[in-house]
């Protein structure tokens, strides 16, 4: 019988795999030049799975909270139930809440100042600005202070706010390959920014490798991201600005965030149950 961890990772793998199928094909195989464009189209593949994870996290959050509420303290069931209203709100910002799926005409309003003219908050932001914002918080919360964390866990253990940092590096790995996908060499200072990121990402999770004892299989998963990463720079000609490569993007970043969320639930779990 399979474990949740178990299914986790087979859904991982796959979608691993899926996800660097679509841009070698798009890129190097004839007939297949407009594949990447379907999968990451509005309501295609990536959209469809970013949305399904988000209802995950939310489902799971309210789940959790609730039936451990004699369990939790109330500064912790408060931030369960928040992150799963945040993933809930994600989710519907996603569809537009419901006009991507019953096809009903935005308000005037949202046609004259929405970016897409669609019924969400999101597309009011410049895209720029909004994915600037959104991959350094990536970065930052889900690959660098998680990593140095683990790296000078001695020095930092005594702050307790960072022991939610303390995250599966497979996890962080997730977050690692969600940013393989991006427009390299490209001359804006945003890409460059994002690009330069991304291999000291590669360089320090190697250097974190190097330092401790890890085992077979996080190896196997690290030797799998620097092979994929070698694929997407040799298809790199493929990426655009407009929902192209981004919502492959999007979407490992929310399954990184579903692992790293489902993780830090049951840790806080299993810490209440032994203090009693």
């Amino acid at each position: 019988m399979f474990s949740f961890s178990k299914i986790i990772t087979t859904i991982t793998i796959l979608l691993y795999l899926i996800a660097i199928a679509t841009v070698v094909s798009t890129a190097h195989v004839t007939g297949y030049e407009t594949f990447l464009r379907t999968m990451t189209r509005e309501n295609g593949f990536f959209e469809i799975l970013s949305v399904v994870l988000l209802f995950t996290i939310s489902i799971y959050g309210f789940i959790s909270a609730f039936r451990s509420r004699e369990i939790f303290s109330r500064v912790v069931f408060l931030s369960i139930i928040g992150f799963a209203f945040i993933a809930f709100l994600g989710a519907m910002e996603e569809i537009s809440w419901g006009q991507q799926l019953f096809h009903f005409e935005s308000s005037q309003f949202f046609i004259e100042e929405n970016l897409q003219k669609e019924t969400n908050l999101h597309n009011f932001i410049d895209a720029t600005i909004f994915s600037g914002v959104i991959y350094f918080s990536i970065y930052t919360f889900f690959i660098f202070i998680p990593l140095l964390y683990k790296l000078f866990y001695f020095k930092l253990k005594k702050y307790t706010l960072l022991h939610y940092f303390d995250i599966n590096p497979h996890a962080i790995l997730v977050a690692i390959f969600a940013s393989m996908f991006q427009i390299y060499f490209y001359d804006n200072i945003g890409s460059w920014a994002d690009m330069i990121s991304y291999f000291i990402a590669l360089l320090l999770f190697a250097y974190y490798l190097w330092q401790f004892n890890s085992t077979l299989w996080l190896k196997l998963h690290f030797g799998f991201i620097l092979v994929a990463t070698t694929l997407s720079l040799w298809s790199h000609e493929i990426y655009r600005f407009k929902n192209m490569q981004y919502e492959i993007r999007e979407s490992f970043v929310v399954l990184a965030a579903l692992l790293i969320f489902v993780e830090l639930v049951k840790k806080e779990k299993s810490n209440k149950i032994k203090k009693e």
